[in-house]
Order: structure tokens, then sequence, then C-alpha cells
């Protein structure tokens, strides 16, 4: 989803901050390599954006992570378009081989972030989808006008994004994005979006070491929200978006 807010701070996600600031913990997991030769593991498996992972928090780990070969391993139903593009920007920036790897789902920002790889794998079963850009505004026509000209805008830098990756046209990636078209494992290696499938033995992340090798997981704080909570929330921030 790409969230476009017009009230307050326009083109943000941010808006109604202070009453996010609750607690909400990222739940991005950061996997260290035990040895020079081995990968770090980076797990996306949360929204992009405020509610879930910021591109602060990701360049942040992806600083920790140091140079040298990584995997991005991504769940995500998308999120902030400009925090995808920034992450997507840090992981063309990082000095070593990106492997992508869509354990479930990578849709709306998720599926142009997981572009960023040198090599991108799905899981056999796993989704990929793209659509056009979309958010809420308030105001007068102009406002209204506006929007749609900038919403215009990012759907043509993600065409470019696409089409640079899977060789297609724009005029046909523009035609997917306005379907809101998802993709199985088969269709996006087809359509040219990731390069291999994966199978069953090869699909396993590093697992934890008991010793505290690979325990970065953060541990959640004691006012951590639970899923309904979060849920609610989520709902009151977008009706009281929706009514100004």
């Amino acid at each position: 989803m790409y969230r476009y807010n017009a009230q307050g701070a326009r083109f943000s996600n941010r808006a109604l901050l202070a009453f996010a600031q609750t607690g909400l913990a990222q739940t991005l997991e950061v996997r260290p390599r035990a040895a020079a030769n081995q990968q770090t593991e980076i797990l996306l498996y949360d929204e992009i954006g405020l509610w879930g992972v910021t591109a602060k928090a990701f360049t942040q780990a992806l600083a920790t992570a140091g140079p040298g070969p990584l995997t991005l391993r991504i769940n995500s139903p998308g999120g902030d378009v400009f925090d995808g593009l920034a992450m997507f920007s840090a992981l063309k920036q990082h000095n070593g081989p990106v492997n992508v790897v869509v354990d479930g789902l990578a849709a709306s920002a998720a599926s142009f972030l997981a572009l960023a790889g040198s090599n991108i794998s799905m899981a056999p079963n796993a989704f990929l989808m793209i659509h056009n850009a979309w958010g809420v505004v308030v105001g007068n026509k102009a406002d209204m006008t506006e929007t749609a000209s900038v919403l215009a805008k990012i759907d043509g830098q993600l065409v470019s994004l696409y089409a640079d990756k899977t060789g297609q046209k724009p005029d046909a990636i523009t035609q997917m994005m306005d379907a809101e078209t998802w993709f199985t494992a088969q269709e996006a290696k087809e359509a040219g979006f990731i390069d291999t499938i994966l199978d069953a033995s090869q699909n396993k992340a590093q697992p934890l070491l008991k010793n505290g090798a690979f325990e970065h997981q953060p541990k959640q704080p004691a006012n951590t929200l639970t899923v309904p909570d979060i849920a609610a929330r989520r709902r009151m921030v977008r009706l009281a978006e929706a009514a100004g």
C-alpha cells in the first residue's frame, strides 16, 4: 500500500505521529554472519514505513551488517512508497552481493524493494503483487488535482523500476499496475520479476544459535501492543485520516 497522506505532512505516512508513539516494536531481524565467507540475513517480515520497518531502521541494519554478501528475506504487504524507495537505494549501494528471497509475499512497495537484489528468488508458494500508488488526501479540487499529478509521477518511477528488471515495455507494466496484478512464483519468473524459484531444501533461513551468535532479534518491550491492539489503532488512524 503506497500511503500518500496530505494531512499535515504531505507525502508521508507519519500523520498522527504522537498517536503512533505507543511502543510499536519494529520487527526487523538481523542475523549476522558467523564467518567472513558467510552471509548476513535480514528478515523484513512487516509493513514498510512507520507502522512496520522504516527506511532509517533498515539502513541502520545494513550498516550493522557491514560489507559482504547479504540475504534479504521478505514477507511484507508493502507500505510507504518513499521509505521503500530509500530502502531500495540503500540496498543498491550495499558493498557486496545482495540475494533477495520472497518467503511469503512481496506486495506493493515490497515488490520493487525485492528488485534491488542481484539475485531474486521466491518460494514456490509465495506471491508478488504490483499496483498503482494510492493514498488519502483531504482538501479542495486543487489539492485533488495536485495529488493525482504526484501519484502519476510515482507510478511512472515504479514503471521504470519494473521495466528495467523485467525487460518488458513500460506500457505492459502500466497495464499490470492498473489491474493490480498478483503473480505466483512461476508467473513472476515468466514475467521476469524474479530469477529463480526455490525448492523446499533451498529455502531455509539461518538457524538461531544457542550461543547467541545469531540472537539479534530485538527483545519486545513490556508495553508491546498485541495484534488486536495494533489492528484497532490502525483502524482508528485511518478513520481519523478520512475524517480530516
